[in-house]
């Protein structure tokens, strides 16, 4: 038996560093070799190869994308992903794949819709990280990532059998994670960072929307707030520093401004750099935060974790599994939550032996090493039970 064809697609790999498109980039690199899988990446830009190759589309960072998003009245997201529909076609007409592996839902419509029409009897596999919710009814087959979403499914009424939970999976470095005081200082000197500042690291769109960095904001300026009414007169090496990391936009200046106005322009910056850049920034930094009250899934969390940081979230069923025993919760919905949490694990000593625990937890649960039969087994099982019409 040959091996199974299956193509990965997203649109995005290349052009934006989301947790989507990196899942996607990781999940191929780390599903490559599983035995009876014969896997293909489309993509939106990057280097072509064997098995790596680029769908011709508007990307949604540029000026087209969105000039007609706003005819059209949809994202330029939606407008990427929809001129990708014909190369993608193409594709599927030469190389006849058993399986389409997708998280661009757009997309996915349409190959649902046209399926007939192409006249390949492909499978459609949704990767479901968004998240998106019941009636999943424009697809074959749902890879959920998390049981909070698998369980919101079932009791939606969703057919058990065409369904799967298998989480993300990343890349861990081997050995213990380095902490130790003179590769941070070394970093923060390369970074542009405070040497002799406590530094709390978000990573995520720079938005008040879904990644709250508003409140993030704020909750930092109390915490300032609180050692200036504490100790008049305190220097600036005595309250933290916020670093922001994450996708810049429209939507960011509001929140950069409310940084400048409650924090001052010498206790936080807010960058966008390249995703390969964004671990010196989790090893330099001193606890993670991300003040999001839902997640698809929240791989920052699993990234913060590998490089040996405390990490802060919202008490949800999703942060509470992903991060286990590792997370500090609360309920970051209401004011002054965050800020405590963070003074009460600044306050509390973190060892190197904290930092090996963390990130040995996501070796164990979340490698691509424990995880890549789990996904081999979720795509033997969409081929076997899904019969394409």
């Amino acid at each position: 038996m040959r091996p199974l064809r299956i193509f990965f697609s997203c649109s995005g790999v290349g052009i934006i560093d989301r947790g989507i498109e990196i899942f996607f980039r990781d999940a191929f690199d780390g599903l490559l070799s599983s035995e009876g899988l014969d896997i293909t990446l489309y993509k939106g830009a990057g280097e072509e190869k064997s098995n790596e190759n680029v769908l011709w589309n508007v990307p949604r960072t540029g000026g087209v994308a969105q000039f007609l998003g706003r005819i059209v009245r949809r994202s330029s997201y939606t407008v990427e992903q929809l001129s990708t529909f014909p190369s993608m076609v193409q594709a599927i007409r030469k190389h006849r794949p058993e399986i389409i592996f997708y998280s661009d839902s757009n997309l996915g419509f349409q190959l649902f819709r046209w399926r007939k029409q192409i006249g390949v009897p492909f499978r459609l596999l949704f990767s479901n990280g968004g998240p998106c919710h019941p009636p999943f009814d424009r697809t074959d087959y749902v890879h959920q990532v998390a049981p909070f979403y698998i369980k919101e499914a079932l009791d939606a009424g969703e057919p058990a059998d065409r369904q799967r939970m298998v989480p993300y999976g990343i890349n861990i470095p081997d050995g213990p994670p380095d902490r130790g005081e003179n590769i941070r200082c070394e970093l923060r000197r390369k970074l542009g960072l405070p040497e002799d500042r406590t530094i709390i690291l978000s990573v995520g769109w720079i938005s008040a929307k879904q990644k709250r960095m508003d409140y993030v904001v704020r909750e930092v300026a109390r915490l300032v707030s609180e050692v200036r009414n504490r100790e008049p007169g305190v220097s600036d090496q005595a309250v933290p520093y916020l670093v922001m990391l994450g996708a810049i936009d429209e939507e960011s200046a509001s929140v950069i401004a409310l940084a400048r106005e409650k924090l001052g322009e010498e206790n936080f910056t807010a960058r966008s750099v390249p995703h390969d850049q964004v671990a010196d920034y989790y090893r330099a930094a001193d606890l993670f935060v991300l003040a999001s009250l839902q997640e698809g899934f929240g791989r920052v969390f699993l990234e913060a974790l590998v490089h040996g940081l405390p990490v802060i979230a919202h008490d949800h069923p999703v942060m509470r599994f992903v991060l286990g025993s590792e997370g500090t919760f609360g309920d970051l919905s209401k004011p002054g939550v965050l800020a405590a949490l963070i003074r009460e694990k600044l306050g509390r000593e973190d060892s190197e032996a904290d930092a090996t625990r963390r990130r040995e937890m996501v070796r164990a649960r979340f490698s691509w090493a424990v995880l890549a039969p789990q996904y081999r087994e979720m795509f033997l099982d969409c081929f076997q039970k899904v019969n394409p019409v």
